[in-house]
Order: structure tokens, then sequence, then C-alpha cells
């Protein structure tokens, strides 16, 4: 197992040492955004984390703090949503990641536990591996990082949340699924029009599958994430050390 870093809790000498040992760094993009009644809602960036820690554990480098402030998707009208200026959110990962390639980082790891991100960066990335052609750029969802592992994705559903079983159980309730709520689970008590609606999600706070999109959650297991994690973890760490080489 090769040691890894928080890169907000380390001094300066010890982030140059890093760069000389492991020149990786590891960056969560998440958002705040409601996730069904059984999942946290900073459920996105914190997948995101949990699967970089793991591959960082074999591959070395540092994991900088949750990008949390993303944009898009069709959840702005629930509770607890926070969704930013996409402008903004590009701005500041492009901006991020020139300085990371400034500072030596040889590889970084965008890991976009908000799908949305791809729309949001689409534009950018192919600029940033062109003006650094040396550097190792591996940016993507769980699905689009290898598109060969054909691994699924959806939002809070069977897929998200056996992710969820298997990286943070602790912060999944398979219990909360369950009816009762009413229309107090909307801002100000107001659903959204109907015409306002991201088509197949369940707008019904009722529903014991409010929020979601995909099949059922509670078809979910940690055995069904915890393989598609495992491989995902396999293929982008074999991708950085092919790159970077075994961490010093």
């Amino acid at each position: 197992m090769s040691i890894w870093k928080r890169y907000e809790l380390l001094r300066p000498d010890a982030l140059a040492d890093v760069v000389r040992a492991a020149p990786v760094a590891y960056w969560p993009l998440g958002l705040l955004e409601h996730h069904g009644w059984h999942l946290p809602v900073g459920f996105d960036g914190i997948k995101a984390e949990r699967i970089c820690i793991r591959i960082a554990e074999r591959a070395g480098g540092v994991v900088l703090p949750v990008m949390w402030w993303g944009g898009l998707g069709g959840h702005g009208d629930f509770m607890w949503t926070l969704y930013q200026s996409p402008d903004a959110a590009r701005e500041i990962v492009v901006n991020t990641v020139e300085h990371l390639i400034t500072f030596g980082f040889r590889a970084i790891v965008l890991m976009m536990g908000h799908y949305p991100w791809e729309a949001i960066l689409k534009d950018s990335l192919p600029a940033l591996r062109a003006r650094h052609p040396d550097v190792l750029l591996i940016a993507g969802t769980e699905i689009s990082i290898a598109p060969e592992l054909e691994l699924g994705g959806d939002h809070a559903a069977r897929e998200e949340t056996s992710y969820g079983l298997a990286a943070l159980p602790e912060l999944v309730d398979m219990s909360a699924l369950r009816p009762g709520r009413d229309a107090s689970a909307w801002p100000s008590s107001q659903p959204p029009d109907p015409t306002a609606r991201h088509p197949g999600v369940s707008f019904d706070p009722n529903d014991p599958l409010f929020a979601q999109l995909g099949a059922d959650a509670r078809l979910a297991t940690a055995e069904r994430g915890e393989a598609g994690i495992a491989r995902l973890v396999d293929h982008v760490t074999r991708l950085i050390t092919a790159h970077i080489g075994k961490p010093a």
C-alpha cells in the first residue's frame, strides 16, 4: 500500500516530498444535491473522494478537498440542493489544474462524482491536455473514465446506492426509503411546475423513490457496488503507474 496524504493538511516541505515521490493529485468533483431519502446530499463528492482515496492507497499522491460547487442537473428545485454557475465552477477547476501542473504534478485525476461536470468541462479538458501533453489528465465519472468497463450510473437509484453501500455504508440509510412525506419536502412547500420536471425523476415526496432516476434503489447491494469500484480503481491505478512508475 502506498503512502498518500490530504493536500490541505500538509506543510510546504511535505507537499514537495509528495511531488518527488508520487506526483499525483486527485480531485473529487462533487455537488450538494438531493439524493433521495436514503443518501446524504453530499453523496457525489463523498463517493468520488472515497474512490480517489482507494486509488491513492495504491498509486500514492495527494487527495484535494472535495470541490462542492458545481452545477447543472435535474434536481435544482429540490430542497437542500445548491447549484452554482457552471462558468464559475469551470474557471475554478481550470485555474486549479493549471496551478497543480505548475507545482509539479504529472498525473491529475478529476473524479466526477456529479455527472454534469462532464458538460461543464467538455471544452476545457481538451485545451488543458493540448497545453500540457506530458501530463496525464484523467477526468470523468465512474462511467466515462473507462467506458470499456461498462459500469452503470443513475441518480440515487440502484447503481449509485450500490456504490454508496460499498464506499460509504455508514452514511446510507435504506430504512429511509419509505412513504410518509408531504409537500413540505419542497422549498416553500411548492413543487416545481410539471413542465420544468426532469423526465424519469420521481417528484412525489410520498414516494419512497422520491428524487431517484433509474432502477429501484431497494435493489442495490454492496457487492454490486464493490465490483464496479474495484474494477475502476484497478483501471485508473494502472494508467497512473504506467505514466509515472511506482511511487518512490
